[in-house]
């Protein structure tokens, strides 16, 4: 049910690097937003072919506005468990979404053992995602009303009460909007526009769109 949607999620707002040192291995990481899988995977084909002579290009990635999300994480030839889990966690700590992250290693003659790969995997992972901005996605759905011009003040106090907006406006013999609302306020909001209005106005319910939040 719509009022039980996230209102918005956590993604990255730009990728960024961070490299990190451990017994002469290097560990070059990459954080960035992706859309979807075939993007995700895109980009670590870009990042394997500018790494091309690394060992390893172990890689995770995390999906979906949740509250279910699509997680996939890869070892690449590292011992299981002990590169993707622990780049997946760095986002996943974050709280992020719609992100890859990508470590390469480039081995530097001194075997890590499996607790030491987690770690160096994971560092890496973290510096990358420390240094990267986040973007918050708004979700809500959209509404289509039609409405007289005399009916606009109480439309819009109803509309700010609810934490929605007019997304857009158009005006001739009526005034046309089109308002979005987070999830959380969906519910209800068609009878209390019918109601505030005697039955002159009964909004058609649109699309889920998302929309861009603030930055950080």
């Amino acid at each position: 049910m719509i009022e039980h949607r996230p209102d918005s999620y956590l993604t990255l707002g730009a990728s960024a690097r961070a490299e990190t040192r451990v017994q002469r291995s290097r560990f070059l990481a990459l954080v960035t937003p992706v859309t979807d899988e075939e993007s995700a995977r895109a980009a670590i084909s870009r990042e394997a072919r500018r790494c091309h002579d690394a060992r390893h290009v172990c890689y995770a990635w995390r999906l979906g506005p949740g509250p279910e999300f699509s997680e996939h994480r890869n070892d690449a030839g590292e011992p299981a468990g002990t590169a993707g889990e622990p780049i997946l966690a760095a986002l996943r700590r974050r709280g992020l979404s719609d992100c890859l992250g990508i470590v390469v290693r480039y081995f530097g003659g001194v075997k890590l053992g499996t607790g030491g790969l987690a770690r160096a995997y994971g560092e890496a992972a973290t510096a990358a995602v420390a240094a990267a901005p986040e973007r918050v996605i708004l979700l809500g759905q959209e509404f289509d009303l039609s409405l007289p011009y005399a009916l606009q003040k109480t439309l819009r106090h109803l509309l700010a009460g609810r934490q929605g907006r007019v997304a857009n406006e158009t005006y001739g013999t009526d005034v046309a909007w089109r308002v979005w609302l987070p999830h959380s306020r969906c519910a209800g909001f068609v009878d209390a526009v019918t109601e505030a209005t005697a039955g002159q106005v009964v909004p058609a319910p649109g699309a889920d769109v998302p929309r861009n939040g603030s930055s950080q």
